[in-house]
């Protein structure tokens, strides 16, 4: 990203969506992840595709261990040192790929440009440092513009404040605060340059139902004020439903099922394992007791079984899912990575 760029990033110059066709804020191409371990690969994102416009939120959905965090990690060059590596693909912010930039450029991107909450507030925090000092510092490490100290002082006041927590509350430590005040200076911290991408990687998940949904709205708020693109990573369908755009379902690192928010919840076409998902949910209105859970485990990433990766646990499996690799359907940008379009489009 350009010196220009980033001035006029941080100057908190008026966005507006950019859902036309402009260049989106994050293009992922073909992206793998993988870590290599003494006994061998963990392949855990497996040719990954997906784009974000300036103002959208994508919801990135699946079971635990289906490569979601990987993938944040990824996109802000995070994998462990000695073990995660990218060997394939591209990440393209603003049309600069990250995986060409330098480790100090990518110190810059981070926390200015592209932010996260991390999934669990109580060890996203320093225990030993303010919750004043951990959002100023933030703003020390981005302060291009050379702001005096006094006046970034003043913006940790200002942040606390918009995340519902008072500022004389700024000299406490993390563990003098609740669940729910601890996600909240995450928040704070994540949001203090004001990025252009936000990525929230299950950011309620640690909370009880009462702040999930403070919290919610709260990131709801701001992302409309600040005009923040976002990623939501979840499990939880309903808080999907609620806050994105679009939605990709994540299975055993792969994207088997992308889509506009009312492609996958009021679309009638799915993947097996969209329809195993909400399957799962519980419902009101019908009068049983047991829920239909998806049959099986997902997969050990180390050796991921041949052809479609879905295919030990599906419903509808076909010997061309065993071997092969699936048949990708895509109509109107609704994509779909299953064997069973191939047949019904007599392909």
């Amino acid at each position: 990203m350009g010196d220009t760029a980033m001035e006029e990033k941080r100057m908190g110059q008026k966005r507006k969506k950019n859902l036309d066709g402009g260049v989106p804020v994050l293009d992922v191409r073909s992206l793998e992840a993988v870590y290599q371990m003494d006994d061998g690969v963990i392949r855990a994102v497996n040719d990954v595709s997906f784009t974000i416009a300036e103002g959208e939120t994508m919801g990135l959905v699946g079971e635990t261990g289906a490569g979601k965090t990987t993938t944040a990690f990824s996109i802000l060059r995070l994998l462990p040192e000695r073990t995660g590596r990218i060997p394939r693909g591209e990440i393209l912010y603003k049309g600069e790929n990250l995986l060409e930039k330098s480790a100090d450029e990518m110190r810059m991107i981070r926390g200015s440009c592209i932010s996260m909450i991390f999934q669990d507030p109580m060890t996203a925090l320093n225990p030993i440092l303010t919750v004043g000092d951990q959002i100023l510092e933030s703003l020390e490490i981005h302060n291009v513009e050379n702001r005096a100290e006094k006046e970034l002082k003043s913006r940790v006041d200002e942040l606390m404040s918009l995340v519902g927590i008072s500022p004389a509350r700024k000299g406490e430590y993390p563990h003098q605060f609740s669940g729910g005040m601890k996600q909240r200076i995450v928040i704070a911290i994540a949001l203090a340059c004001e990025p252009l991408l936000l990525i929230a990687d299950e950011p309620t998940t640690a909370l009880d139902v009462t702040i999930q949904a403070q919290v919610l709205v709260l990131m709801e708020e701001l992302k409309a004020r600040l005009g923040t693109s976002m990623i939501m990573i979840s499990h939880d369908l309903g808080v999907v439903a609620k806050t994105c755009d679009s939605v990709a379902i994540m299975y055993a690192g792969e994207i088997v099922e992308y889509g506009t928010a009312g492609d996958i919840f009021e679309g009638k076409v799915h993947h097996p394992y969209t329809i195993g998902l909400f399957q799962a949910i519980p419902r009101l209105d019908e009068d049983t007791l047991r829920l239909r859970p998806i049959s099986g485990l997902m997969p050990d990433p180390s050796n991921l079984p041949p052809g479609c990766r879905f295919h030990p646990r599906c419903p509808d499996c076909m010997d061309e899912c065993r071997d092969g690799k699936p048949y990708r359907y895509d109509r109107g940008g609704h994509k779909i990575l299953c064997n069973l379009f191939r047949k019904e489009e007599g392909v």
